[in-house]
């Protein structure tokens, strides 16, 4: 896996609430917002909604995120966000995990997916 960049909770006491952070590719660089969707009812919609945006401008939704449970290792019930963003200067989606590092830092890794 590939570290594409850091985050930070700005709520201590929920850091899943709204993460703070940068992504970097090759073709990307961006301040990017992952904030909870305290408005869906419906299971299978995302938790999170993703926005990109420098200090200087607003933020722009660009994509979404699920939170999922890590199923085994030694992370095994800890959670973690699968995020996808998209934007129609892209080839295809940038998908992405985002997990907990320390204590005050998330990390987003990316891993190409292998051909079945």
């Amino acid at each position: 896996m590939s570290e594409i960049g850091k985050l930070r909770p700005v709520n201590s006491a929920d850091p899943l609430s709204k993460l703070i952070g940068h992504i970097h590719t090759l073709k990307l660089s961006t301040k990017i917002t992952i904030e909870r969707d305290y408005n869906s009812t419906n299971p299978d919609a995302p938790s999170h909604r993703v926005y990109v945006g420098s200090d200087d401008t607003a933020p722009v939704e660009v994509g979404a995120a699920w939170a999922r449970e890590i199923k085994r290792g030694l992370r095994q019930g800890q959670t973690f966000l699968s995020v996808t963003i998209d934007d129609p200067s892209f080839d295809s989606a940038l998908s992405f995990a985002v997990f907990e590092d320390d204590e005050n830092s998330w990390v987003a890794t990316w891993r190409r997916r292998q051909a079945a």
